[in-house]
């Protein structure tokens, strides 16, 4: 195992992730992956590159919003300030990306490469492996009882 920034751990076989995300309350298996997502961006917005002002402020945007059929998974999460995450609310990334002042090309590829990549960023990951390990970790996520949360 290594570790993403200092603080994230980066598992070499997906096996060990699984089991580390098994063996954590649905809490801490939440915020170990949201912590991973942020630390993979240096804890800063995707969308502006600004660093949050508190332990708060930054959020984890649906790229593709939840109410159009966006997911929990890796592939679909990007950290966003609040402000960005507020004001991009359920538009289309990309239209509502390239209206802002702080719109660069660059910004844009990565992230559709975080997009098209998801939890390969954390490993040795291929992009199979990510949708299978997202599905995995959902699941258990998603179906401990409501006293381990």
């Amino acid at each position: 195992m290594h570790f993403l920034q200092d603080c994230v751990p980066v598992y070499e076989r997906i096996s060990d992730y699984l089991f580390n995300m098994s063996a954590l309350t649905r809490r801490e298996a939440r915020q170990q992956w949201r912590d991973a997502i942020k630390s993979s961006w240096n804890n800063r917005c995707a969308y502006c590159g600004r660093p949050p002002i508190d332990d708060n402020s930054l959020t984890m945007d649906h790229v593709r919003p939840k109410s159009a059929g966006g997911e929990d998974r890796t592939s679909n999460c990007i950290p966003a300030c609040q402000e960005c995450n507020q004001n991009k609310s359920s538009q289309e990334w990309v239209a509502w990306f390239r209206m802002q002042p702080f719109y660069t090309i660059e910004s844009e590829w990565r992230i559709r490469q975080w997009l098209a990549r998801g939890l390969s960023h954390f490993g040795p990951y291929d992009e199979e492996d990510s949708k299978i390990v997202d599905e995995y970790a959902n699941k258990i996520m998603g179906t401990w009882p409501e006293g381990k949360e």
